[in-house]
């Protein structure tokens, strides 16, 4: 039986050779995050799970076909976002020129008793919560992929299908919104940020 503590990539190679536990595997490890970044979307958790559903029958069926990756992460961020927008204009949820005014609640989960204890930095979380729920749709989606899920400024990019300078501007813009409002400086708001979205 093969060793699923090895690398993303081997496992992923095992999956592309019709290994079933390699593909459970790659769901298990997967899932939660695809949902959480699905989420950040759409509203609509119903057409996420779908979305993901979908995404993993389709590599199933599909698997001799699937090229090789170096971030099998990236890989399904990037198809599960394709899905998902595609589903939204075929559904006409919105239209596509409203995608960058759309907004959508952020779920993002609350650590702040465990990792920060003055009341003064509470509040502050307080306040970025509130002003990241006010940044445009594709800004959100950014430092999410960004300092959330760590992805490179490129990888951004990829996964949002815009260029590379067009992705660094989402963040720059974001950035600069947020440090402005909490009036703190940019290293003190990157720290939030881990904190916030970890």
């Amino acid at each position: 039986m093969p060793n699923y503590n090895t690398q993303h990539d081997e496992v992923w190679r095992l999956f592309k050779r019709g290994d079933k536990e390699a593909f459970a595997t790659l769901y298990r490890t997967h899932v939660g995050a695809l949902v959480n970044y699905g989420n950040k979307i759409s509203s609509d958790r119903t057409l996420i799970e779908d979305s993901i559903q979908d995404l993993f029958i389709e590599l199933w069926q599909n698997r001799e076909r699937v090229s090789d990756t170096t971030s099998v992460k990236f890989y399904l961020f990037k198809a599960l976002r394709y899905k998902v927008y595609r589903k939204l204009k075929t559904d006409n949820f919105f239209h596509s020129q409203d995608i960058e005014h759309h907004q959508n609640d952020l779920s993002y989960a609350s650590h702040e008793s465990n990792l920060i204890g003055l009341e003064v930095q509470s509040l502050q979380m307080e306040n970025l919560r509130s002003l990241i729920k006010q940044l445009p749709k594709r800004q959100q989606e950014a430092i999410n992929l960004r300092y959330f899920h760590n992805f490179s400024n490129e990888e951004v990019a990829q996964i949002m299908g815009v260029n590379y300078q067009s992705a660094c501007n989402f963040i720059f813009s974001a950035l600069q919104k947020l440090k402005l409002n909490l009036k703190v400086s940019v290293t003190s708001l990157l720290i939030f940020l881990k904190f916030f979205l970890s």
